[in-house]
Parts: structure tokens; C-alpha cells; sequence
């Protein structure tokens, strides 16, 4: 299991994530170069804009991340939780 996902030919660590948005950013503005693009906020207020499919692709593994048991173990196999 790897911890970084590709957003828009970045390589993005999860950990960085803070959130990942709902909706597609609209701001009406003539020279926008991320109408319709995902706002990905990561941490220290940075952000990378993701089309609908690397979103997809980000929330999914978000959750194969978190779901994954194996971190939650110790050298020995046992749950340190």
C-alpha cells in the first residue's frame, strides 16, 4: 500500500489531506483555470484542483488507507490500538 495518489501528475501524500471537495469549483470568473475542477486542500492552506475521476481515485484511496489494518500492527502482528 502506497501513501501517495496522483492528482494532476503530482504525487500527493495522504497524510497531507485535509479535505477534498463536494462539489466542482465555480467562481464565474473569465480567466478561472479550475471551473469545474475539485479543490483538494492539503495542509499549510495549499491546494491541487482534480478532475472528477482523480477525485474519485483520491477518496478511494483515502479509504483503502484508512481501512488498512496493517499499520495498525506492531513488529510482533498484534493491534497496538
Amino acid at each position: 500500500m502506497t501513501v501517495f495518489c496522483t492528482i494532476d501528475d503530482k504525487s500527493v501524500p495522504l497524510y497531507r489531506i485535509m479535505w477534498v471537495a463536494e462539489i466542482p469549483h465555480f467562481c464565474g470568473h473569465p480567466e478561472c483555470e479550475h471551473e469545474g475542477d475539485y479543490e483538494v486542500r492539503l495542509e499549510q492552506g495549499e491546494s491541487v484542483w482534480a478532475s472528477q475521476n482523480d477525485r474519485k481515485n483520491v477518496l478511494q484511496a483515502i479509504e483503502t488507507w484508512h481501512d488498512g489494518s496493517e499499520s495498525d500492527l506492531d513488529d510482533q502482528g498484534e493491534s497496538w490500538n
